[in-house]
């Protein structure tokens, strides 16, 4: 049991990072929010990019320590202070995340702090059409159809950054409540893009009732292979 990295430590859920992906299928589907909507998603001291950006994630992933899982994400352009650095860098916040494995959700949430969910996810893609779809105990949360007309190019946003929340287990605050970075790298095999329609079915319920979209931007998909490593701790979170 000493070598366990997870629970059961018989039978652990999930092994250690990296994590890699061979053959994965993503979906991003850009828009403009209004600055109401990033202030609204971003904790401190998370500070909104110049120009309001988020996207919208769908992917099928192959992952070899999970086994494959599809995913989807609320994602935030941001700005963190870096501490290896000392500088300001661009980032992307996953403000939700939904996927349709449990071991994928627990080690998402356990060891990146990735805020997951289970979900029904959908990726289609007939001829040029590529349509997604995320359901959620039987409520349809975000669809998106985009027209693949032209190439897609890969733009690196920097790290995935989440909040990683573990509660105290008396219920009194928490006994972890820090933001992580992670640096995946990615091995694109091919890239495409065209205009997207994208649909968020918000409620104070599911908490997507806080995005209003000004105007989309551009739908893109891609085929990769990624690895996901290990992240690091950037700062504390004051909640």
């Amino acid at each position: 049991m000493e070598s366990s990295f997870s629970s059961p430590l018989n039978n652990p859920l999930y092994p250690p990072p990296p994590y890699h992906y061979e053959n994965a299928r993503l979906s991003l589907s850009l828009f403009y929010p209004s600055e109401g909507s990033v202030q609204s998603l971003l904790p401190t001291p998370l500070k909104p990019s110049q120009l309001p950006l988020m996207a919208l994630l769908v992917a099928e992933q192959p992952c070899k320590e999970t086994g494959t899982f599809m995913e989807a994400g609320v994602l935030v352009q941001c700005m963190f202070d870096n501490p290896d650095s000392g500088q300001e860098d661009v980032g992307v916040y996953f403000a939700q995340n939904f996927v349709d494995s449990d071991i994928a959700l627990a080690a998402g949430r356990e060891i990146w702090g990735y805020p997951r969910k289970l979900a029904n996810i959908s990726l289609d893609l007939k001829g040029d059409i590529l349509s997604t779809k995320v359901i959620r105990n039987g409520t349809l949360l975000i669809e998106t159809t985009c027209e693949l007309s032209d190439e897609g190019e890969w733009i690196d946003s920097g790290p995935n950054i989440n909040a990683k929340v573990i509660p105290k287990t008396d219920g009194t605050g928490h006994s972890i409540s820090s933001l992580t970075a992670a640096y995946l790298t990615y091995d694109i095999k091919n890239g495409r893009s065209g205009d997207v329609e994208i649909n968020i079915h918000g409620t104070p319920e599911n908490g997507l009732d806080a995005i209003e979209i000004e105007s989309s931007m551009i739908g893109l998909y891609f085929e990769c292979d990624m690895i996901v490593p290990a992240a690091k701790e950037i700062a504390n979170l004051e909640l």
